[in-house]
């Protein structure tokens, strides 16, 4: 594999930082056509709760603000190499390296680490 992947997720101490997280994700969502129930789906949050993220009116916390750090940075990741409008289908879709999983399911479960690999591979291919 490529460069060493680091795990992007933070504590979420502050509401300030967590609100720099919500915007964070407001910006992603303008390239990625991520919708409400995908970043549900991957923070364990409901979707009532990621629309008060995105409106501000909700600061997240605890593990859902982790898992959403780690769903920004496996985006971000995946935007190097793949079309912003096909990633929520490949983070829908069950992949064979994650033991048929989604990512999304993946990254809820705090497996972060192993969809950031493959996203990585598909930044710098490993050839043998």
């Amino acid at each position: 594999m490529g460069a060493t992947v680091l795990n992007m997720a933070t504590s979420a101490a502050t509401d300030i930082g967590t609100i720099a997280l919500a915007d964070q994700l407001k910006h992603l969502r303008e390239r990625v056509p991520l919708s409400e129930h995908d970043v549900a789906a991957a923070t364990g949050a409901n979707e009532v709760t990621v629309s008060g993220w995105l409106e501000r009116s909700i600061v997240p916390t605890g593990q859902p603000a982790m898992r959403l750090s780690e769903l920004i940075a496996a985006c971000e990741r995946l935007e190097i190499s793949t079309k912003p409008d096909v990633i929520p289908d490949w983070l829908n879709r069950p992949v064979p390296m994650l033991g048929g999983h989604t990512p999304l399911e993946t990254i809820a479960s705090g497996g972060y680490e192993r969809v950031a690999a493959i996203a990585e591979d598909f930044i710098y291919p490993s050839f043998t």
